[in-house]
């Protein structure tokens, strides 16, 4: 992508790049895991938008009445997090939604697609739109000790996954309140899976793909990414504890209610 074209979209770049780069480092985007999607149509210029015209039109399998005319900054197909990290502009494309919400353009049409898992990106930032989010941004990680919870049966429920996380570290029950979803595993990149995680995310800002990865949403890339961060600080904690041959005491249902105000 031509970065003198899109001047507008620098900051948010630059902000896309840098998490990349914290994904790469934390092992949570392995070869070219992971993609993210941000609403750009407030950034743009009337300029800006003028390159869609002679774009080639795709369908999809979705139709998303909500993203009618919006444009969305997403990394492409195959791209590895280290790569964008570096060279952020080489691995991302835009993609303006027609007015009917199921078909769109893309820039540059030509080289690499959106994400694989575009799917579920166009759906929830739909969602985001529908219910008057602030959201603007979904960001999808291949998180270790996460996707390590829904190995172990037991945790493989909302209720289980957040009664846990919020009693290793009281800052996830500060930050995220609301808790996680949890949603059982279905094959990644379908329809299927993108109304399941529209679902999910209806109430929740973080969507847990069982044996999969996760999903984070938040105003800003940087946001999405600290949730991720602050609740795999708390199923790391667990594990720590159980690999030294001890059973996580947590806090307290006194010490969350106190928490919960």
């Amino acid at each position: 992508m031509d970065k003198k074209i899109f001047t507008s979209l620098q900051p948010t770049v630059n902000e896309i790049a840098a998490t990349a780069g914290y994904l790469w480092d934390r092992g949570w985007a392995e070869r070219n895991a992971g993609n993210i999607s941000v609403n750009v149509t407030d950034l743009l210029t009337h300029r800006e938008f003028d390159i869609f015209e002679e774009s080639i039109i795709r369908p999809f399998l979705l139709n998303c009445p909500s993203l009618g005319g919006q444009v969305l900054m997403v990394t492409t197909s195959g791209s590895r997090m280290r790569d964008i990290s570096k060279n952020p502009w080489d691995y991302l494309c835009l993609i303006k939604v027609d007015p009917g919400g199921d078909r769109f353009s893309q820039w540059p049409d030509k080289g690499s697609a959106a994400t694989s898992e575009i799917p579920t990106h166009l759906a929830v930032q739909n969602l985001f739109l529908q219910t008057n989010s602030t959201s603007r941004v979904l960001l999808h990680a291949h998180v270790t000790e996460l996707i390590a919870l829904t190995q172990i049966r037991e945790f493989c429920s909302a209720d289980a996954l957040n009664r846990l996380l919020w009693s290793m570290h009281p800052e996830c029950h500060l930050f995220i309140p609301g808790g996680i979803a949890f949603i059982p595993y279905d094959l990644p990149g379908t329809s299927d899976i993108a109304l399941a995680s529209v679902n999910a995310l209806k109430d929740r800002s973080i969507a847990l793909w069982e044996k999969h990865g996760v999903l984070s949403s938040g105003p800003t890339v940087t946001e999405a990414f600290d949730n991720l961060d602050l609740i795999t600080k708390a199923a790391r904690i667990y594990f720590l504890v159980k690999s030294s041959g001890h059973e996580p005491e947590g806090l307290t249902s006194k010490q969350l209610d106190e928490l919960a105000g």
